[in-house]
């Protein structure tokens, strides 16, 4: 009598290249027949909620609208309670499990049990960091069904570097507290407790094997667990296992028995080695035959990925050329030179895809697949320029959205003590004003910005205040900003620490404050950020007490762990996945993007807290798995017909290495005879390259404004005049179009703040003492400079660079007066004037502020002195007209034009250049009458010829006439665009 045969076991794959997810839909009704009543019987198991839904989609195109009962689709990866109810039956006793402890509120209590040793707290933002790497360590031992009360006895302590007895000793002490903490709270670790739920329904499915159909889709089996049920459900008399992109290498058996962890098959071959099967058994799905071209690229994949110990078989490659030869079909590569190219390409293949194929297609769907989200970003950014809007499955972290970004903003606005480059950011961030705010509170933002240019105001609300009391249309925004802050600034002014409550309280009445809730939390971003600080403000007793800058510091950290994915995908037909969310799509275009080594494969994560031998005995997978997980990803995108490779040459200036599995497909078209060029022939390159070309380029040249005389100033001071002469367009820009610079934020004390500050010390100290000197002059002196810099007492750089020079420039100060108050008594200080000239087009007045005019004591000549906190002054420049200022002033004086002083001949003119330096000053006078009438005479012929030039409508108002003369301070260069237009004049000059 015959043995019976053994049975099959239902085990079967769709290969790689065929739509996963359509294949598996379209076997499913090919089962069920003329019976749709059926398919609510059949319960399909998938590896997560996204893979869920895409089967779920799959089936409504399928039924091509007609009404349709869908079998039940359960996550495996994501199970709960409610759903595995159902498959267990109802039967709840199995379901006897404490419920599972928030990801939250265990990174918590792993930072407070870190915290709680003193040999390895490091302070709450390291301990929770600490906590985050820690709660993955944990994870994988859970996913491998291992214990935490092995990890004292790892190693040997002779065996291990005395830093990896440290963390052994570390890990020994996890074992020992974190169990105990799991009882207290009455829960248990969401991984654990998934490993438990799925053996549960394994054993319960093993003792009660259901009736009706129980399909396992999509999955590796990668945790043991699952791996179980797999092999349970294979066993089942109506259970099927549908494994992804299963290579059996039929004819290659030495391959497959060579596979090593970095291969895509490895984690399939040791899923079928659980199930009891060899590659020979597994059948191909119903309807999941491959097209030519994917079977042709599925041949050319098996190449690529050949283990090293049977690579000998690529010399046999040009006798399989003709068919491996058929898979470049479709198949195009693109090495950018820099990310931002790689992006724009993607962009460009994604966007032909929207356009009609050759066929008159017009429902093509297209999916990015990479694991750079930074790339992914570009991508969606550079999609824009058509109105394409895109989202990356992979969503944002909540830091990256807007409401992340704002509640940060604010609290480094506190942190800041209300700096202005920080606050500024948190209000201009904000997605609208207060309700009661009665102004516009955008203009009045713009309005703030402006007041606050120049150097900070002292820290604090009460500086801020102080800046803008003046400001009448801003005192409603004051108060606004004073009632929002003082409780986050009176809470870090009270102590030096506060409750985590406190600080979050405080932290989000500042949010709401400057803008409405239903603003702050509404769409996926603010639900996203309100339900973090409930739940964070649910387990805030778990954390001590906090200064602002631990506080803000942890927020960061935490808030880094959310991530924010649309409700909706943005567009029907283009996507941006991540290797796991690509696994069961459906794209008519597939590009593989990010192929450098590094990225995709990525590289194994450095681990801190074993060693390679001490996961291997321990029972933890070695870290190279995750190589070959991401290698059984490209495969599958990679077999697809239409498929797009693309890598960046250099990404932030550093050269990249191309992945592994592109030096090997190089290494195999080599042996094929084929010019790896091949593939980079397809037209998205070229297209990306011209997408911002310009026909026609004209070069710029050289600014000659010419406005209507009208339009032209009839009044300058003396100050503006050696500009007049240096760079005309200067005159125009800031007199006729009446641009002025904007002053940067908290701007640092420069050349110019620190010129007009001395100024207002020196004006000061003589005008105190305008006769006579006090017996301690230098005294003096300092105790203006001191009242003088008040306002600048946070900025350290000055009190510690500028102090000590303002001491030696206050001792030659002093003792040049000594000297010079023998022949001179002060007149007037920052003395005001001015002077008429006729010109072509009528008068033109010119102004004067005197940094100071003292007199002989008969009373008889003057002397004009200009201050200066630097620059040179040679006594011919101001002879020749080249420094045309203070004879200038000398003539002003001459005519009467001073208020309130008599008209008097100049018996000197001198530059005080006064640095603090090694010298800490230079006198440049000249003191011969003969000279000085020459100096005015050169000044005031100088200035009659400007006045008649450029009363004549075709002077131009030129910009920099002589580049040898350019001025040294140049505030509208970048608007003349000088740099363009001088490089074109050497150029020109040089031909």
């Amino acid at each position: 009598m015959n043995a019976p045969a053994a049975r099959k076991p239902p085990v079967y794959t769709i290969p790689a290249g065929v739509p996963f997810s359509m294949a598996l839909a379209r076997g499913i009704l090919a089962q069920v027949g003329d019976s749709p009543e059926i398919l609510p019987t059949v319960t399909v198991l998938l590896p997560t909620r996204r893979a869920a839904r895409t089967v779920r989609e799959a089936f409504l195109r399928l039924s091509g609208g007609k009404p349709l009962l869908l079998p039940r689709l359960q996550p495996l990866g994501d199970v709960d309670d409610e759903e595995l109810s159902f498959l267990l039956a109802g039967r709840a006793e199995n379901l006897a499990l404490p419920p599972a402890m928030p990801p939250l509120r265990r990174q918590l209590l792993l930072a407070r049990l870190i915290g709680g040793l003193p040999d390895f707290a490091r302070g709450p933002q390291l301990d929770m960091a600490l906590a985050r790497v820690l709660g993955q360590l944990m994870d994988q031992i859970y996913n491998e069904d291992l214990s935490l009360t092995a990890l004292p006895g790892l190693v040997d302590a002779k065996e291990l570097a005395a830093h990896w007895q440290i963390t052994v000793d570390f890990l020994a002490l996890l074992s020992e507290h974190w169990p105990n903490i799991l009882a207290e709270q009455g829960l248990m670790d969401a991984a654990d407790r998934r490993s438990r739920l799925i053996r549960a329904l394994a054993g319960h499915w093993e003792a009660a094997p259901p009736a009706a159909p129980i399909i396992a889709a999509g999955s590796t089996g990668s945790i043991p667990a699952t791996a179980r049920l797999l092999g349970v459900i294979a066993g089942l008399p109506r259970g099927a296992v549908v494994l992804p992109g299963l290579d059996g290498m039929e004819d290659d058996a030495a391959s497959w028995a060579a596979l090593d962890d970095t291969h895509p098959q490895a984690t399939l071959k040791t899923l079928l080695g659980h199930l009891g099967c060899t590659p020979a058994d597994v059948t191909l799905w119903p309807g999941a035959d491959a097209p030519p071209v994917s079977a042709a690229r599925a041949a050319l994949a098996h190449e690529i990925m050949r283990p090293a110990d049977t690579a000998e078989r690529w010399r046999d490659l040009p006798a399989r050329a003709a068919p491996l030869r058929a898979a470049l079909e479709g198949l195009r590569r693109y090495d950018c030179a820099t990310p931002q190219e790689e992006a724009l390409v993607i962009a460009t293949a994604l966007r032909e895809t929207l356009q009609p194929d050759e066929r008159g297609r017009t429902d093509r769907i297209a999916a990015l697949v990479t694991p750079d989200r930074a790339l992914a970003r570009r991508v969606a950014m550079a999609c824009r320029r058509w109105g394409i809007e895109i989202d990356d499955s992979a969503g944002q972290k909540l830091t990256d959205t807007p409401v992340g970004g704002y509640l940060r903003l604010g609290l480094q606005a506190a942190a800041a003590e209300l700096a202005p480059v920080t606050l500024l950011s948190f209000l201009k961030s904000a997605p609208a004003g207060p309700h009661a705010y009665r102004g516009d509170w955008r203009a009045d933002t713009r309005l703030l910005d402006a007041k606050l240019r120049g150097p900070a105001p002292r820290k604090g609300l009460a500086g801020l205040l102080k800046k803008i009391e003046t400001v009448t249309e801003l005192k409603e925004m004051g108060k606004t900003l004073s009632d929002a802050f003082t409780p986050l600034l009176s809470l870090t002014q009270a102590k030096d620490t506060a409750p985590f409550t406190a600080w979050i309280d405080a932290h989000l009445a500042v949010a709401e404050a400057l803008c409405p809730p239903e603003r702050l939390w509404a769409d996926e971003a603010g639900e996203a950020a309100a339900s973090f600080f409930a739940d964070l403000r649910t387990h805030a007793s778990l954390l001590p007490a906090l200064t602002l800058a631990d506080y803000s510091v942890l927020i960061d950290s935490l808030m880094e762990g959310v991530t924010v994915r649309p409700a909706y995908g943005r567009h029907p037909r283009l996507m941006i996945l991540g290797q796991l969310e690509a696994r069961l799509i459906q794209a008519d275009r597939v590009i593989l993007a990010g192929l450098n080594e590094g990225t995709w494969p990525p590289a194994p994560p450095a681990d801190p807290w074993m060693s390679r031998p001490m996961r291997r005995k321990f029972g933890l997978p070695d870290p190279d798995r995750a190589v070959g997980l991401a290698a059984h990803d490209f495969v599958q995108g990679f077999c697809g017909p239409d498929v797009i490779l693309t890598r960046a040459l250099r990404v932030d200036g550093t050269p990249t290495v191309p992945s592994r599995w592109l030096a090997r497909l190089d290494t195999v078209l080599q042996a094929l005879s084929i010019e790896p060029e091949t593939l980079t022939g397809g037209p998205h390159r070229p297209w990306a390259a011209h997408l911002d070309d310009v026909q026609d380029v004209t070069p710029v040249r050289r600014p000659w404004p010419t406005p209507p005389i009208a339009a032209r100033p009839r009044i300058l001071p003396v100050t503006q005049v050696e500009k007049w002469l240096e760079d005309p367009y200067s005159i125009y820009a800031k007199y006729i179009l009446r641009l002025k610079p904007l002053k940067p934020l908290e701007q640092p004390v420069d050349a110019a703040i620190k010129g007009t500050l001395l100024h207002e010390i020196l004006n000061k100290f003589v005008q105190t003492h305008p006769k006579h000197l006090p017996d301690d002059a230098q005294a003096a002196f300092l105790t203006i400079t001191a009242d003088e810099l008040a306002d600048y007492a946070d900025d350290p750089a000055l009190w510690s660079f500028w102090m000590p020079r303002l001491g030696r420039l206050g001792a030659f100060f002093c003792q040049q007066e000594q000297t010079w108050r023998q022949d001179w008594t002060f007149m007037a200080g920052e003395a005001e004037g001015a002077t008429i000239f006729e010109g072509p087009a009528g008068a033109f007045t010119l102004t004067a502020k005197a940094d100071r005019i003292d007199t002989t004591y008969d009373g008889t000549h003057a002397a004009v002195i200009d201050y200066k906190s630097g620059g040179t002054f040679s006594q011919s420049g101001i002879k020749n007209g080249r420094f045309p200022q203070l004879p200038l002033e000398a003539l002003i004086l001459v005519r009467g034009g001073f208020a309130g002083l008599k008209a008097l001949p100049s018996a000197t003119l001198a530059y005080w250049v006064l640095t603090g330096g090694r010298e800490p000053g230079k006198i440049t006078p000249l003191i011969k009458e003969s000279e000085i009438k020459t100096a005015i005479e050169a000044a005031q012929d100088g200035l009659e010829r400007l006045i008649t030039a450029f009363d004549d409508q075709n002077t131009p108002y030129y910009s920099v006439p002589d580049m040898g003369r350019a001025p040294r301070f140049n505030d509208y260069e970048q608007l003349a665009r000088l740099k363009e237009w001088a490089a074109l004049d050497e150029a020109e000059d040089a031909a």
